[in-house]
């Protein structure tokens, strides 16, 4: 059912526990982490931050014009409503704003989303189901709330076209998902039921915010591992920083003004001009293979 949406960034609207959310509660948020949402549910740490505000603003200024693009291409399905805010009265925990809700001639419920990339070579072919998983784990608990058996992503590539994906609802996986963030939010109600630290931006950001007043008065005691594991981390960062400055400098001036640095046919790097001057990025996803003789 639709409902009021709390406010944006209210703590009614940080509380809830909506698709965006879920992908970084199933670990596939390359935005957020289980214990950065952790946090925002609790009200710990501010609604929005900032994070990937370049693809958010793209995307609100985008989203008419994808939706409309790909209302054309679907004129057998009448549009209800945009922006939705979608709940279920079985969990009041919960919510959902799929950009697009439509029905058929039947009455039966679709959703859509509309998506940018940057890359398209995250996505397969137009048609499939063959999308980013936190999309798709958005997309499946759109239609959870919606009722809906059908789900769209229209994407608007980096070349400027427009490619559909289908996924369908799948029963099985979303009650689980349901299940899976339902005990999330009970944990956060608990003091001592964080989820563990991981290695993820978002969690690291998340837990500078979390203590945000500094008693100057205080410290805490670290265990000899602990201290050790931290300041070791930070010597071999700096090597390793200092490592990578010298192999790119000593690249640079191989290069001089050739676009591309190759060994044995693959690229290893690739100079290219910006505001500034040249930037020098290292293409190879893997070294090389050891050459023969």
């Amino acid at each position: 059912m639709t409902a009021v949406a709390p406010a944006p960034g209210s703590v009614e609207w940080q509380r809830l526990v909506t698709a965006s959310k879920v992908a970084a509660i199933l670990g596939l948020s390359p935005w957020d982490s289980p214990r950065s949402i952790w946090h925002l549910l609790r009200g710990e740490v501010p609604s929005d931050d900032g994070t990937n505000q370049a693809a958010k603003s793209r995307g609100h200024y985008l989203e008419d014009g994808i939706l409309d693009w790909w209302a054309d291409q679907h004129p057998e399905l009448r549009e209800d409503s945009r922006q939705p805010y979608v709940t279920d009265p079985a969990l009041p925990w919960a919510a959902a704003t799929p950009d697009l809700i439509a029905s058929d001639s039947n009455g039966n419920t679709v959703v859509v989303d509309a998506k940018t990339a940057r890359n398209d070579d995250e996505w397969g072919d137009p048609g499939t189901d063959e999308v980013p998983a936190y999309y798709a784990a958005q997309l499946q608990w759109q239609m959870h709330l919606a009722k809906a058996k059908r789900g769209y992503i229209a994407l608007l590539t980096n070349r400027l076209d427009l490619r559909e994906f289908v996924i369908d609802y799948d029963a099985a996986t979303a009650v689980a998902m349901e299940n899976i963030c339902h005990d999330f939010y009970q944990s956060t109600l608990n003091d001592d039921a964080a989820p563990p630290i991981d290695d993820s931006v978002a969690t690291f950001q998340a837990l500078r915010k979390v203590h945000p007043d500094i008693d100057r008065d205080a410290h805490v005691e670290l265990d000899h591992a602990t201290a050790t594991e931290l300041v070791e981390a930070h010597l071999h960062l700096k090597a390793a920083e200092a490592r990578d400055r010298l192999a790119r400098s000593v690249v640079l001036e191989q290069m001089g003004r050739a676009r591309l640095a190759k060994h044995n046919d693959q690229t290893i790097a690739r100079r290219q001009a910006n505001r500034t001057g040249v930037s020098f990025v290292i293409v190879a996803k893997t070294p090389p293979t050891k050459e023969t003789t």
